[in-house]
């Protein structure tokens, strides 16, 4: 599989996931998430992936300062309904990573490691997307803009020949090229990722 250089130099999320080990699929519990991860769940890179890649870090990191994030102990609330926006992009990517499903999801080994019923929708939340620690009960509110971080101009006029299938393959490599480029721009450097983001109290 080929893709962008820039994936590989995207600091891995580490998580714990206990039912992993009781399972046998893992000997310690750890799981190592990467940014590829994510791009092979969704079938792309996008604004909207590296958005949900970003919360999802920054969420985690401050969730548990002083120990690994444990996977499958994590509530999940999106302030609109699944069909709205991007809403369902950002929650299946977010889930990957902290386990969190709907009705649909794992209901456990006799009560143990159930993922369902953690991930909702149409919350009325105070801000786009919420994560909530089970065992605590600490939460945190988060929004995301990354309008700061502007696309390439030329980007536009390649779309819309591609949009209207007139575009030549060169043009469509461009196109992917610049596109790429501005999640790179995005991803590129973590120091930044508090600009880019709003905790709600």
């Amino acid at each position: 599989m080929k893709y962008p250089n820039f994936f590989n130099k995207i600091t891995p999320i580490v998580v714990s996931d206990p039912l992993s080990e009781i399972l046998g699929a893992t000997e310690d519990s750890i799981i190592e998430y990467t940014y590829l991860d994510m791009v092979k769940l969704a079938g792309h890179s996008c604004p909207t992936v590296a958005w949900a890649w970003i919360m999802t870090y920054l969420w985690l990191k401050e969730l548990y300062p002083d120990s690994t994030p444990v996977r499958g102990n994590i509530k999940l609330e999106m302030r609109w309904t699944i069909d709205e926006w991007v809403t369902g992009v950002i929650s299946n990517c977010i889930s990957l990573v902290v386990g969190s499903a709907a009705e649909g999801g794992f209901k456990g080994l006799n009560g143990n490691f159930a993922r369902n019923n953690r991930l909702f929708f149409a919350s009325g939340i105070g801000g786009e997307v919420r994560m909530t620690r089970l065992d605590n009960g600490e939460t945190i509110t988060m929004n995301y803009n990354p309008s700061s971080i502007k696309p390439d101009p030329e980007m536009f006029p390649l779309m819309e020949k591609i949009m209207q299938g007139v575009a030549s393959s060169e043009e469509k490599k461009e196109f992917g090229k610049l596109w790429q480029k501005r999640v790179e721009d995005i991803l590129s450097n973590p120091i930044k990722w508090l600009d880019l983001v709003e905790f709600v109290k």
